[in-house]
């Protein structure tokens, strides 16, 4: 046995080895193969992964072409499900095969550490286990599988490719009825008197754009009442005397330059051309309109083509000084390019849809009912959201049985759980949908997660779109550009709105009710929200799942584990109704460590608002794992398991009072965008500044420990937007102060500078080397001033800052860049 004199020599040995393993690992790995061989899973050849993407790409390709088929069939149905499936586990082998390539090269050292810090043989042996690789023969396995599966799916349809038969391209628009410049039905419109009267206004009023004639642009969501608003305004005496020939044109989405100017002539001249020569259809447009003060309106535009806009509007500068040119749209974007200044018709009041409810419900105005049906009557129809397509539909299902029990049961049930008032109004909405490229398809169908009046926060939303996948590389664009651009798509065609409850810049929006029955329609049983402690069971195998909260779930603590067994799992969400505030724990639950370990998929994992205190350390075989949320939780400390999740891209960890330090590996998550953190007093690792894809990170502590983080480690976060918070710049002289280089994080908006409070210098403080330094009586000479006023100079933000704000700071210096800055101290 080795005596008390040979163990530290020992054991200074056995770490100069392990850290020579470290790094010749390191050196080795950019030669190894993409997915080489630096750990167990060799026995994958080079060759059998590159047919293994190969296959992922054809499979991909297929179910993209199929996106653009309407497919009826439910056996081929059927089978592109089953190829979905293929996709998403081909993906996973891939990924996991690129982990542990790279797990023993990044996490060695980090284990090495922490068995250097372990107390005892328990801890060492967790840290043993810690990073352990996954067995080479389960991946082998999972490969095996994925070949023996693609061969019974390919067999079906010849080597994965749809047969003619299987589908045909989706029709334009099959759920749209035609429209004219006669309204449908009987009755005046309820609730759109001042609309009418504005609009009324507008098409009379003078050309602004510097064209002989004006351009009124209509834009709101599907079923608003578009179309019968202008069919009101054409019929009005004013509007019909003011010009001399009103035309009606129905455009819907197939667009075509020439079979649209075609569909002009043939309004303009009542008889249908027979040539489809564009010049000579321009010249007989002109021939008939010459002179003369015309209203045209295009309805239902969906083509966003500036130059298909000027083509077909070209020859009708030859009308009369006066003509009016009406667009109505679903689509911003349309309606921004044909005129920047547009109409926007807005939902209608409760009292008025229930107007338009009633009428369709009761045709015969004479017909008295009891009050008590009139009150059921209301509140169905404030289900409708002002929506006047869905006050008819609703009244449609009332007007069945004029009686107390059928309205009662249409209002408990629910009114869109019937096929009647469903088959009305969805399939006019789902043909915004299936205008949508397939990646706002996919965007769209996601928001099925979530209820109805949820309001939406549009980072969090780009933020789960990029960890599932759903954002389309684009050159050199970054994917939260982006997906901030599918938003924005989202938001122009209406399906999506700011929230009228919060101010235009915070980025919070609300989706119409319809429209988020519309998401859980498409979706099918890809997404499944649970909104009843009742309803915890699934039958079927979503791949993303939510819970939202209830009264009762604060009452009885949710037991999870009825969801063991779902391996396929790519998204498991708890979501608040509305802002929580942490004395408030909206779920009551326990996450047992076997239900993470079976989640073996999980892209993007949502506890926050539970009551949980730790999270359990097997959260280190999610390593797929992209997005973690855990805001407003008393979690204490985060495993150290959590630097494995190298895909990790956002950790969320807003109202986490009681977590005072980030794991020491932190550094590792290299692929971290979004990191936030609770608050200001957190103790920061070294190696934040490693973590150069950083986009946000609202808080940076300066340490006063050895190991603590350094504000030269802000010198290579250059990608930083939003706000910044700088805190501990009492520790710091101007030389350290100017390596953070502030000047150069171009997307910073908002900058916070924070010296310790005054009511602080009494206590003992230290130097950035952990030195302790001199108490309230030597620091408040003009030499610690001076050293003050040199870090203030030192941190020379961007000259495009919208706020600055200073705190604690008690100095005597006033930089010259403060002069051009918007201060807030």
């Amino acid at each position: 046995m080795a005596d008390k004199g040979e163990k530290p020599i020992i054991h200074t040995l056995r770490d100069a080895l392990l850290h020579f393993a470290v790094k010749s690992k390191k050196l080795a790995s950019p030669l190894l193969e993409p997915f080489g061989r630096a750990s167990e899973p060799a026995t994958v050849d080079d060759d059998e992964l590159t047919a293994l993407r190969s296959k992922l790409l054809r499979i991909r390709a297929t179910l993209r072409d199929a996106e653009s088929l309407s497919v009826t069939d439910r056996s081929v149905q059927l089978w592109l499900a089953e190829l979905g499936d293929l996709e998403h586990r081909a993906e996973d082998v891939l990924e996991e095969l690129e982990y542990e390539s790279r797990r023993s090269a990044q996490l060695e050292e980090l284990k090495l550490d922490l068995l250097r810090a372990a107390k005892n043989g328990k801890r060492r042996r967790e840290v043993g286990l810690l990073f352990a690789a996954a067995p080479a023969r389960r991946l082998r396995r999972k490969i095996d599988g994925i070949w023996a599966r693609y061969e019974e799916v390919a067999s079906d349809r010849r080597k994965l490719r749809l047969r003619p038969g299987d589908g045909a391209p989706r029709p334009a628009a099959s759920a749209l009825v035609p429209s004219s410049a006669h309204p449908r039905g009987c009755g005046g419109l309820h609730g759109r008197e001042r609309d009418a009267k504005r609009v009324a206004a507008l098409v009379r009023a003078p050309p602004d754009n510097g064209r002989g004639y004006a351009v009124v642009p209509i834009v709101g969501m599907a079923g608003v009442g578009k179309t019968a608003l202008v069919q009101c305004v054409c019929n009005m005496a004013d509007v019909r005397s003011h010009f001399d020939m009103t035309f009606w044109i129905w455009i819907s989405q197939e667009f075509d330059v020439v079979g649209v100017t075609r569909k002009i002539v043939e309004a303009i001249t009542r008889s249908r051309p027979d040539c489809d020569e564009l010049s000579t259809l321009h010249e007989l447009i002109v021939e008939h309109l010459a002179g003369k003060r015309c209203l045209i309106v295009l309805d239902d535009v969906w083509d966003d083509n500036p130059s298909h806009w000027d083509c077909i509007t070209a020859p009708l500068s030859c009308c009369a000084a006066g003509s009016t040119v009406i667009v109505t749209t679903r689509s911003k974007k349309v309606a921004k390019m044909v005129n920047p200044k547009l109409y926007h018709l807005k939902c209608l009041s409760d009292d008025d849809c229930w107007l338009v409810c009633r009428r369709r419900a009761l045709p015969n105005i004479n017909t008295n009912i009891k009050q008590e049906l009139v009150e059921i009557g209301k509140q169905i129809s404030k289900k409708c959201g002002g929506l006047p397509l869905a006050g008819e539909a609703a009244g449609s299902a009332l007007s069945n049985s004029i009686s107390w029990e059928h309205w009662k049961e249409v209002l408990e049930n629910g009114l869109w759980a019937g096929s009647e008032a469903k088959n009305l109004v969805l399939p006019v909405l789902k043909v915004s949908y299936d205008h949508l490229s397939s990646p706002l398809n996919r965007c769209f169908a996601f928001c099925s997660l979530f209820p109805k009046g949820f309001v939406f926060d549009k980072d969090v939303l780009v933020q789960l779109w990029t960890a599932q996948g759903f954002v389309d590389a684009e050159g050199d664009c970054s994917p939260e550009v982006i997906a901030n651009g599918y938003f924005k798509g989202l938001v122009s065609r209406c399906f999506f709105h700011p929230s009228p409850a919060h101010d235009i810049g915070e980025g919070k929006f609300v989706m119409h009710d319809l429209y988020q029955e519309l998401a859980q329609f498409v979706s099918g049983n890809e997404c499944k929200m649970i909104q009843h402690p009742y309803s915890m069971k699934i039958d079927e195998s979503p791949r993303h799942l939510s819970f939202v909260d209830e009264e009762s779930y604060s009452v009885e603590e949710m037991h999870l584990n009825t969801f063991r067994g779902h391996h396929d799992l790519r998204t498991f969400l708890f979501i608040a109704r509305t802002e929580q505030n942490q004395e408030k724990m909206t779920f009551r639950t326990k996450i047992p460590s076997e239900l993470i370990t079976d989640f073996e998929c999980l892209r993007a994992l949502d506890l926050s608002n539970t009551n949980i205190m730790e999270l359990p350390k097997s959260i280190g075989s999610l390593i797929h794992l992209r997005y973690l949320a855990l805001d407003n939780t008393t979690i204490k400390t985060l495993p150290d398991s959590i630097c494995a999740l190298f895909h990790l891209e956002t950790i969320k960890l807003n109202n986490c009072s009681s977590l005072t330090q980030l794991p020491q590996g932190i550094k590792l998550l290299l692929n971290l965008r979004c990191l936030e953190i609770p608050h200001s007093n957190i103790q920061m690792p070294s190696g934040i500044g490693e973590l150069t894809r950083l986009q946000r990170l609202p808080f940076f502590a300066i340490g006063n420990e050895p190991a603590g983080c350094g504000i030269e480690e802000l010198n290579e976060l250059v990608n930083l937007r939003g706000h910044l918070h700088i805190t501990g710049l009492n520790n710091l002289d101007g030389a350290q102060a100017a390596t953070a280089n502030l000047w150069n994080k171009l997307g910073i908006q908002k900058l916070t500078l924070e010296w310790s409070e005054l009511t602080n210098f009494n206590k003992p403080l230290c130097d950035p080397q952990g030195n302790a330094v001199g108490g309230i009586s030597d620091r408040q000479g003009p030499g610690f001033n001076a050293a003050k006023d040199q870090v203030l100079k030192c941190l020379k933000p961007h000259s495009d800052l919208e706020e600055l704000s200073i705190k604690h700071y008690n100095g005597s210096f006033s930089p010259t860049w403060s002069g051009w800055l918007p201060l807030d101290s």
